[in-house]
């Protein structure tokens, strides 16, 4: 027995010292120092100021963003750029020396190295095992709930239809086949667009974002042929024109069906909301609920679009998912005057409440979109 647990120790010294004789042998690479911002524009400069006026502009940044052979830090910070540059009240331009007084401002900074360590986090594949999966949505910064909402009640009926959608090209990036027929060909994801749409990371693939882009490029178009020229500036990149919008022309996107509205409030029979609900629900329609009163219960925001996921007939209640995927935890007891317990977006709120709370619903109809 003795012999044996020599013999046993013996192994794991040798182990050990393999492992350590290995690791002297093979120190880990450090990484290079990080230049300051204001050498990383300094080298660039002349490279981005396209036109060679001295002067960063708007369309300039937004060719860094789709530039795939942008990475790391200068991605980051071209998304950053643009964010600054898109505030209200900074103009769209960036002389030379005010953008290296700018690169050296503490809070910009800061932001760019958030950006560029999130930047690392993220998972490149489009799909991972568990996609599509709400416990991992999360909206992102930009104003996009109107697509989100619809495309979370999509994940929640069919998550099938949504990796049926994408197709990965033997070229690179990607066409999308849309329900009502639209295919867009997109190319893949840059460095940059990983941050500017939907918060990816480590637990979900990029699935989302490539949606989010697809329906920009539309989105683009569409404004395009319409000649919308207050709109050019800012729509260079496809995810710039998802800001704002209307959940309908979405459901109906995705199911090639035709969608409606009804409008919420207490002058509307609470029967006539639950036959609705009970009824689209049953029949497995995508419907969305939009909330745009002034006065909102706690952990309930204005201007905002929710997805809906079920109705209890029985209990009467509405199963809700912000695509925010937060958490709430009410002060007190549940509903109108706390608000509704929240975990990853979900929460459930009584018929009647649900009518006086949210101000519209959106749904699927049965009848298809006319060619």
């Amino acid at each position: 027995m003795r012999s044996i647990r020599r013999l046993a120790f013996l192994a794991l010294l040798l182990t050990f010292v393999s492992q350590f004789a290995w690791a002297q042998k093979n120190p880990p690479i450090p990484k290079p120092p990080q230049v300051p911002l204001t050498q990383l524009v300094d080298n660039r400069f002349a490279r981005w100021d396209r036109n060679h006026n001295d002067v960063l502009e708007l369309v300039e940044v937004d060719h860094l963003i789709e530039d795939h052979s942008v990475h790391g830090r200068q991605a980051a910070l071209a998304v950053c750029l643009r964010n600054h540059m898109m505030n209200k009240g900074n103009p769209p331009t960036l002389p030379h020396q005010r953008l290296r007084k700018l690169v050296e401002d503490h809070d910009f900074v800061k932001s760019v190295e958030q950006h560029f360590k999130h930047l690392e986090t993220i998972e490149r594949e489009l799909f991972l095992p568990t996609d599509p999966n709400l416990a991992t949505f999360n909206q992102g910064g930009l104003q996009d709930c109107y697509l989100l909402s619809a495309i979370a009640a999509q994940v929640h009926r069919s998550p099938r239809a949504i990796r049926q959608m994408i197709h990965p090209q033997v070229t690179g990036g990607f066409q999308v086949v849309f329900g009502d027929g639209h295919k867009i060909q997109t190319a893949s994801l840059t460095d940059s667009e990983l941050l500017l749409g939907a918060r990816l990371g480590q637990r979900h693939g990029s699935w989302l974002a490539v949606l989010e882009k697809s329906y920009g490029i539309i989105r683009k178009r569409d404004r395009a042929k319409k000649g919308d020229k207050a709109a050019r500036a800012a729509d260079n990149v496809p995810f710039a024109t998802l800001n704002f919008g209307d959940s309908r022309p979405i459901i109906s996107l995705l199911t090639g069906r035709q969608a409606e509205s009804l409008r919420l409030g207490k002058s509307v029979p609470s029967d006539h909301v639950h036959n609705l609900l009970a009824d689209r629900s049953k029949k497995r329609r995508l419907l969305c609920v939009g909330k745009n009163k002034d006065k909102a219960p706690p952990g309930i925001v204005n201007n905002h679009v929710y997805a809906i996921l079920g109705y209890d007939v029985h209990e009467r209640h509405v199963n809700i998912f912000n695509p925010w995927g937060n958490n709430f935890t009410p002060k007190g007891s549940p509903g109108a005057a706390n608000g509704y317990a929240t975990k990853n977006g979900l929460f459930t709120v009584p018929l009647d409440q649900f009518r006086e709370v949210f101000t519209d619903v959106v749904y699927e109809t049965d009848r298809p979109l006319k060619k």
